[in-house]
């Protein structure tokens, strides 16, 4: 059970899935870890905003880190030290934060007593591992403690865990409403990529993908309806974020881009963060499932999204997110063309009375 209100998870399917046997041992046995290393006695329910914390984090996935840890939100402009203990993969992610103070990338690189307590993310094996080679001495909270299996909404999950370990007393309807994947970024950053922003309103869509299952294959459907429509003007416009996987998709769609549609490929030259402040300056933001995404709801665009079946929208997106979110029926290409561009064109249409974007 999650033991905040508001908080959207899916018990169920995982609970068909999996014996309660299972769920049990994997329990007892990071309880015994814990417990074998003498831990269980510096576990603290709550800190305070006047010690010095190491958030510990480690998993490796950007979208997961994007959202496990949106809740350090929160604690902007409390005055607090907190810094962060990451893999080195996601130290550019996190290196220019204005919660997160010192970025470390390896355990070595950290002098305990320099900090009063560890924040662990959660409970896994890693953070154990961490927890007691390095930090053995030091009381520790965790947010996402011994919490396993069943899906949930890991950014409305971080917001209330955090409010609820530093006490900070914001209400489950106050969370609910702000509750969204965080970033941020220096203004060297900001700056980096002014030379790369088209002159007119433009979409800014993710190609490529890790999954399979979540790269959306159809885009060249997509822009050809958009073309059709006159009153989409940022339709005409489009910027193609992603990794190097998205670089053939993206070289396709330039290739066969409508005569009335400009498209201008960025894939693979971007680091997340200056792909971030390209989708802070656009009028709409489109992709699937994934890194990106995430990132992208970390500004003030709106969005479309596209998931996969085993992914419902509402365990991914909140309301800040201002995104609508497409399920497909199977992978997200089974999501039809002629949906996304509806959704497309409805928020274009409500984006229209806004003033134009700013950079995040």
């Amino acid at each position: 059970m999650i033991p905040y209100q508001g908080v959207p998870y899916e018990p169920e399917p995982f609970l068909r899935s999996t014996s309660r046997i299972k769920i049990a041992k994997k329990y007892l046995h990071k309880q015994f870890l814990l417990r074998a290393h003498r831990q269980m006695r510096l576990e603290q329910a709550h800190l305070d905003t006047s010690q010095r914390i190491l958030w510990v984090y480690a998993k490796r996935n950007f979208g997961d880190a994007t959202m496990d840890m949106a809740g350090r939100a929160l604690l902007k402009g409390l005055g607090m030290r907190v810094d962060l203990l990451a893999l080195p993969s996601l130290v550019p992610l996190f290196n220019e934060d204005d919660v997160f103070g010192k970025v470390y990338g390896a355990p070595e690189e950290v002098d305990a007593s320099r900090y009063d307590a560890i924040l662990l993310s959660e409970y896994n094996l890693p953070s154990i591992r961490i927890k007691t080679r390095y930090f053995a001495n030091l009381p520790y909270a965790g947010l996402f403690r011994y919490f396993n299996g069943p899906d949930r909404n890991q950014t409305c999950f971080s917001f209330a865990s955090v409010n609820d370990v530093f006490s900070l007393g914001h209400d489950a309807d106050t969370l609910a409403a702000i509750s969204k994947p965080y970033l941020a970024s220096k203004p060297a950053t900001r700056e980096s990529v002014r030379g790369l922003l088209p002159a007119r309103p433009f979409i800014a869509i993710a190609a490529g993908g890790v999954d399979p299952d979540r790269t959306y294959n159809r885009w060249s459907e997509v822009i050809e309806l958009l073309s059709k429509y006159d009153n989409a003007g940022a339709a005409k416009e489009i910027v193609v974020l992603g990794s190097d996987n998205g670089t053939q998709i993206a070289e396709q769609l330039c290739a066969s881009a409508p005569a009335n549609v400009r498209i201008r490929s960025l894939t693979g030259k971007l680091a997340f963060l200056q792909a971030r402040e390209i989708v802070a300056h656009a009028e709409l933001f489109v992709g699937a499932d994934g890194g990106l995404m995430h990132v992208a709801h970390t500004t003030q665009t709106p969005s479309v999204s596209l998931f996969r079946h085993q992914e419902p929208p509402f365990l991914r997106l909140t309301e800040a997110c201002r995104s609508i979110g497409l399920q497909g029926t199977g992978n997200v290409d089974t999501i039809p063309p002629a949906q996304l561009v509806g959704a497309v064109l409805r928020q274009l249409a409500a984006r229209a009375p806004e003033a134009a974007p700013a950079a995040a």
